[in-house]
């Protein structure tokens, strides 16, 4: 299925180039040998279907060649974001307990030390790029030895992507070989084509960037990408240089590059721009249009359903999330009246039923907690849905905020705030930004009758957290509104602090 996809593609690509990045192009030939190698490292440590893989790579050929050498070694893939702290790095580790963790040779030295400090054993491997890596023998033996490492059901665990949980922990979401079969199948089959070239400026171990990013392999076409932070001017200048065809991106950075680019910039390849992470803006998908005669289409997904839930057809829906993908049940329900649907054109809960969904969440013990009911799973998202099928996200039931295409959740942030001596007490919301859709804003409960500094603070969250997960800004207040049952009251929260008060307000700004 998936597998067997994905390492078919990369033997038949050949000399076409699969990938450009920071350092160079690397063609399908040279990722499949430097993946093989990698492998060859990789299957002395499988012991079962179950082991596990982590990659800590920034984006580029490595972070490939890392992600194909563990399903070429038949181990369930963990993708890391290359931002993580250490403190983070930690927390998901000795959550996942991986056979191996990939990373560059720049940082292996020190993941050790990390992982031995802490006593987590792991093997940690350095992805080393290098040129003698394609002249190493017969692509034919390794390939015989990687299809025979494939052969797993259609439910096993194939990759497992972190996604923020309410209690403050990374949730690791298990996604199944059917699963990914389905929803890059399908967007490959709806998106690419073998002569397109696709920038990709988001982070691959993100849920939208591995759907990006592996659809474009499976179709045989170039794959874009940056392992630095995102640099709009440099973007504006790749994707003319490079011919590109196909954008994917958080709606963040399509406002940025509409911010950098003069009146002269027109890539005259781009045939589509997809986006996906947060809802885009009307005013932001008619800017882009009138500056590139190319239409901003967005879809919408879930780590839970391996990629996108929803997609816009060929010739409708344009306005909205889309119409359900191939194999995906949607109800909109009542959410005071749960299980209840509502009719078209009313606001409800959107729930989602099929293959793509995860069996569910990764516990400590490596066992699997359930996130659905009956197999539904209830995605918090307010929608309204029409007569033709198009669903429209119109917000959210959850607290979970999302900035900049990522899914924060406050818990996370809050209790990273408390470790601070100064600290009583904190609690995080979502403020609106024109930029990045939301970012997180805090409350704080100093332990002294004295205000702590705010800017000490924020560097402390910096140290913990990665930059989006770190508020923007700061409010401090005596106490914080609790509800009749003593748990805090978010909806007085934001009623006070969701939107930037009078000037007299202590108020910091990151």
């Amino acid at each position: 299925m998936f597998r067997d996809a994905l390492i078919d593609a990369l033997a038949a690509g050949g000399a076409r180039v699969a990938v450009l990045d920071d350092t160079a192009a690397c063609s399908y030939a040279e990722l499949d040998a430097w993946s093989s190698s990698l492998a060859d490292t990789l299957r002395p440590l499988t012991r079962t279907p179950e082991d596990c893989a982590a990659l800590l790579l920034p984006n580029g050929a490595s972070w490939l060649a890392a992600h194909l050498a563990a399903h070429k070694a038949g181990m369930a893939v963990a993708p890391m974001n290359a931002v993580l702290t250490e403190h983070e790095i930690v927390r998901v580790l000795e959550h996942l307990r991986p056979r191996a963790l990939l990373t560059g040779p720049d940082r292996s030295d020190d993941i050790k030390e990390l992982c031995a400090g802490r006593r987590l054993r792991v093997d940690v491997i350095a992805a080393t790029p290098g040129r003698h890596v394609v002249r190493r023998g017969p692509h034919e033996a390794a390939g015989a030895k990687t299809r025979a490492a494939t052969g797993r059901v259609a439910d096993a665990p194939c990759m497992i992507m972190h996604t923020s949980g309410s209690t403050g922990l990374c949730r690791p979401v298990v996604q199944t070989e059917q699963a990914l079969h389905l929803a890059v199948g399908f967007w490959r089959g709806r998106h690419r084509g073998p002569d397109d070239v696709v920038a990709v400026p988001i982070p691959l171990a993100h849920t939208y960037g591995h759907l990006a990013a592996i659809s474009t392999l499976l179709a045989g076409a170039t794959l874009l990408t940056s392992s630095r932070a995102f640099e709009p001017t440099w973007w504006l200048e790749q994707l003319v240089a490079r011919d590109v065809t196909v954008i994917e991106a958080v709606p963040t950075a399509y406002r940025g590059l509409l911010e950098a680019a003069g009146p002269w910039w027109r890539p005259a390849a781009l045939r589509r721009c997809l986006s996906a992470g947060q809802q885009t803006p009307a005013d932001l998908r008619r800017d882009w249009h009138r500056h590139t005669g190319v239409e901003l289409l967005q879809s919408w997904g879930m780590t839970e359903l391996s990629g996108a839930g929803l997609s816009p057809t060929a010739d409708s829906c344009r306005d909205g999330a889309g119409v359900p993908v191939p194999g995906l049940e949607v109800r909109v329900v009542d959410p005071q009246t749960p299980g209840h649907p509502v009719p078209a054109g009313t606001v409800g809960e959107l729930w989602v039923r099929g293959p793509q969904v995860t069996p569910g969440y990764l516990t400590s013990s490596g066992q699997m907690a359930s996130v659905t009911d009956d197999g539904w799973l209830r995605t918090g998202d307010l929608v309204v849905r029409d007569a033709h099928e198009c669903v429209r996200v119109v917000g959210r039931s959850k607290d979970t905020i999302m900035t900049g295409g990522y899914s924060v959740q406050p818990a996370e942030i809050e209790d990273v705030l408390r470790t601070h001596p100064e600290v009583e007490d904190a609690a995080v919301i979502a403020r609106t930004d024109p930029r990045r859709g939301e970012v997180p804003h805090a409350v704080i409960v100093p332990r002294h009758d004295r205000r702590p500094d705010a800017e000490e603070l924020l560097s402390h969250c910096r140290g913990l957290l990665a930059r989006y997960k770190v508020p923007r800004s700061i409010d401090f207040a005596e106490r914080l509104p609790l509800s009749a049952t003593g748990k805090l009251d978010r909806a007085a929260l934001r009623g006070r602090y969701g939107a930037p008060e009078q000037e007299d307000t202590p108020h910091v700004v990151a």
